[in-house]
């Protein structure tokens, strides 16, 4: 079932500035939130690590990233293999999905108990322009912010922008070019993560 989600709407999300919402699924995004965001050309060891992440927070903690491929999709199939919720914000309309070998992903999302969400209607097709701005609605969206693995030069780096204009903490896995420089720049190590949860129940 779609619905749209205005900003004078009682559901709006908190953190969010004002733009109208077009959304699939359940709204569960005024839980906790964890934002992970990274390279879609990730290492083969990530998945391994983002899982191990996500099984140290609470139960209740909503995984909200981009439906992209790598780390996108790794963290939302890591929150679905282990029982948790998650957000996929959508660079296009909310009727369609890309990149199109995520529509499987997409549809595992919403029968999960998950959510699909999208400032465009329809069929509007993705552009430069809305793959960037996505990333302020991920991180408009979370608690926390988790970079799993980037390069110094990157869109996921767009996102962290937007997380910081935001206020929002922001953390890295070590052992990438791009989470390195934000843990040397005050960026906190990602083995410290489940201290920015600690007050939320499981």
């Amino acid at each position: 079932m779609q619905r749209i989600i205005y900003p004078e709407d009682k559901l709006y999300p908190k953190n969010l500035e004002k733009t109208t919402l077009y959304c699939k699924g359940k709204i569960i995004w005024n839980n906790p939130t964890l934002a992970i965001i990274g390279s879609r050309d990730c290492s083969p060891q990530i998945e391994n690590k983002i899982l191990k992440i996500i099984e140290s927070l609470p139960n209740n903690i909503v995984i909200v990233s981009g439906l992209a491929k790598g780390v996108d999709s790794i963290a939302h199939l890591s929150a679905i293999k282990l029982n948790r919720k998650t957000i996929a914000v959508l660079p296009c309309g909310i009727d369609m999905v890309y990149p199109k070998e995520n529509i499987p992903l997409s549809k595992l999302i919403l029968e999960k108990g998950g959510l699909l969400v999208s400032e465009y209607k329809g069929k509007q097709r993705p552009s430069k322009k809305s793959f960037v701005l996505r990333n302020r609605i991920i991180t408009g969206l979370s608690s926390v912010v988790l970079v799993a693995e980037a390069k110094i030069k990157s869109g996921t780096m767009h996102a962290v922008n937007f997380a910081k204009k935001q206020e929002k903490p922001i953390y890295a896995i070590p052992g990438s070019e791009g989470s390195d420089f934000l843990i040397s720049k005050g960026s906190f190590n990602a083995s410290n993560l489940p201290l920015a949860f600690k007050n939320d129940k499981n």
